[in-house]
């Protein structure tokens, strides 16, 4: 009888052990599937702000002009990861820096891009995912280009 119990608990205890250690596996390639997914979905809004700015200045070529631009934006990547952009410039004023990262900075992608060397560009703002729309403003006086994000 002892040993019936004995057998009964080394048995239990693996089948436990296992069990444990199978979930352990499954939750950390969860966590890793859903970064993986919002790195994808941060790096397409990455590009779709590149995209507006570089379309907005390039349709509309006047030397002096004003643009203001709203863009719906998903308030969470992945499943559940809320997120913030900020908008920078190089010290030479030629390229434009757009950066994004998870809350809990799981996450983080950039970007760099030009518009054109003809333009000193003047790029400050910072988006939190909480509100669902940002907005861009763009401001041309001659050569100098002012974006603000937010």
């Amino acid at each position: 009888m002892a040993s019936q119990y004995i057998t009964f608990m080394v048995i239990f205890t693996l089948g436990l052990s296992l069990v444990i250690i199978t979930n352990g596996m499954f939750s950390t390639l969860n966590d890793q599937f859903r970064e993986n997914i919002a790195q994808v979905e941060l790096d397409a809004i990455l590009d779709q702000i590149k995209i507006q700015i570089q379309q907005n200045l390039l349709i509309h070529t006047e030397a002096n002009q004003s643009i203001t631009q709203n863009l719906e934006l998903p308030p969470t990547l992945g499943q559940g990861f809320r997120y913030t952009l900020d908008i920078t410039n190089s010290s030479d004023g030629r390229k434009i820096f757009i950066a994004g990262r998870t809350f809990n900075a799981e996450v983080s992608e950039q970007i760099h891009f030009t518009i054109s060397s003809g333009y000193i560009i003047r790029a400050s703002g910072h988006f939190t995912s909480i509100y669902p729309i940002l907005s861009l403003n763009i401001n041309k006086n001659g050569n100098n280009i002012t974006i603000h994000m937010s």
